[in-house]
């Protein structure tokens, strides 16, 4: 047990989930939804995306608020409500989504100090050795206390908000309304001139937006090491309005300011606006450091949920009890080797010339993998506003039900290759849960099983579809 100084504050709970929700995304996402949507079409896309948002984010608090027992949020809602299986499925498609993320964020922060340099960029192997630096210099930072890492956490978000907020204050002086209020904006892409519709613009910008609301339930995910739940509760709405707030001001002033042709070309978008206030040609500069913090942040804040998610499944049974071991600190040390690992092999992907293509990759897969969390959670919630519907107001059932049917749309709206892809995770992840059930001489159960053995049949299909070329990632 923490002693009560060690415990995570208010504060330090917003912003672990600012850290982990303004990554990438804030300094990109302009150029990102300018090629899929027009402005007024990203806009509606806000408006939904965050209205979707905010209805998961009352669902974590609607279960945080009534069952404050539960610890470790959006893994032991699963469990609790759906048993072991769906409970670890939950935490390894959660954990999944940490270490992918670190890899497109390492993508990202190389790419924008290779347009820093300029000529003198770095070469591939460079990208990689150095980023291997950054991923062990965290762990060791994480070796002496979550809490530490958290502090370190909120250093970071405080200096990566410093050039946003200039941004959001210079920007909203060079709003050009014809830019927004384009002709015809229903039937065609203004930046690339290409046929569309406005349920097209809203389905391909949501996969976009939500994730960039990931790590809303950063709270809940660290409950356990929360000051008390109703800290929990406050900082998940404080953290996704804060969070809203700031996206759709970026959209919106990069839309206005910046002609569309223009945003979807740009390197780093975002640029091009400070670049035409008084900062001018400084602006760039300091955009591409202000992503380079920003990634870096992002990413000591998703290997802290990876990690803290692994931890609890494994202290429940539901994963190898090896990842339950700490250190005299409280770090799960097994859980955060792992999760190191796992990213360091996969950062070979930073050898790859084609860093955004690698980055927009990785975080599609990565929203897809986080849809099976969030929709377990949502589903819980509807069973808990279901059994409690004679003693509590229906609003609780409504918010369930709405959060469950903003995720099934997203997973629809990212596409069935992602889902499938998805499939090879869960597979692999299967196989630890079949060891974690033989260390206390258990098996799964019969409809266990049967799904076990459906997501290893069809990992070997996709797996082949892959090799035969009828797959293209």
């Amino acid at each position: 047990m923490l002693e009560k100084d060690k415990k995570l504050g208010l504060w330090l709970l917003v912003f672990i989930a600012l850290g982990s929700m303004i990554g990438a995304g804030i300094f990109n996402s302009p150029k990102d939804l300018i090629s899929v949507a027009n402005p007024l079409g990203t806009m509606l896309a806000w408006i939904i995306g965050g209205f979707g948002a905010l209805m998961l984010a009352l669902v974590f608090i609607y279960l945080a608020a009534s069952k404050p027992d539960l610890k470790s949020g959006i893994y032991t809602y699963a469990r609790d409500g759906f048993g072991d299986y769906m409970g670890f499925n939950s935490a390894w498609g959660y954990w999944s989504v940490g270490w992918l993320g670190n890899v497109s964020y390492l993508a990202l922060f190389f790419k924008t100090m290779n347009d820093l340099l300029g000529e003198k960029a770095l070469s591939p192997i460079a990208a990689f050795l150095i980023g291997s630096v950054v991923l062990w210099f965290f762990y060791f930072i994480l070796m002496a206390g979550i809490r530490e890492g958290a502090i370190l956490n909120f250093i970071v978000t405080i200096a990566k908000l410093l050039p946003i907020v200039l941004i959001i204050f210079l920007g909203l002086t060079l709003v050009k309304p014809e830019l927004f209020f384009t002709e015809n904006w229903q039937n065609r892409l203004v930046s690339t001139g290409e046929s569309t519709s406005p349920l097209l613009q809203i389905k391909s910008a949501m996969a976009i937006i939500l994730w960039c609301f990931v790590g809303m339930e950063a709270a809940s995910v660290l409950s356990g090491r929360a000051k008390s739940q109703k800290t929990v509760s406050l900082s998940i709405i404080i953290s996704l309005l804060i969070v809203l707030a700031i996206y759709m001001l970026i959209t919106f002033i990069s839309m206005t300011s910046v002609p569309a042709n223009e945003l979807a070309e740009s390197e780093t978008p975002l640029a091009l606006v400070l670049e035409q206030t008084p900062v001018g040609a400084a602006g760039g500069v300091i955009v591409k450091l202000g992503i380079m913090v920003s990634v870096l942040g992002a990413s000591l804040s998703w290997i802290m949920l990876s990690v803290e998610t692994l931890y609890a499944a494994a202290k429940d049974g539901v994963l190898p009890r090896t990842f339950k071991k700490t250190n005299k600190k409280g770090t799960p040390v097994n859980a955060l080797l792992l999760t190191q690992c796992i990213t360091q092999i996969f950062l070979i992907s930073i050898l790859s010339p084609q860093l955004n293509e690698t980055y927009l990759a990785v975080i599609t897969i990565g929203t897809t993998l986080v849809l099976i969390p969030y929709l377990l959670s949502s589903l819980y919630a509807v069973k808990i506003a279901l059994n409690n519907r004679k003693n509590e107001s229906p609003h609780n059932l409504i918010i369930a039900i709405l959060g469950t049917l903003y995720s099934l749309y997203v997973i629809f709206a990212v596409g069935i290759k992602y889902l499938f892809l998805s499939v090879l995770f869960y597979a692999v992840g299967s196989l630890l849960f079949i060891r974690a059930k033989k260390e206390q001489k258990k098996q799964p159960k019969h409809w266990e099983w049967a799904v076990i053995i459906l997501l290893l049949t069809g990992s070997v299909i996709i797996v082949s579809f892959i090799l035969s070329g009828r797959i293209i990632l």
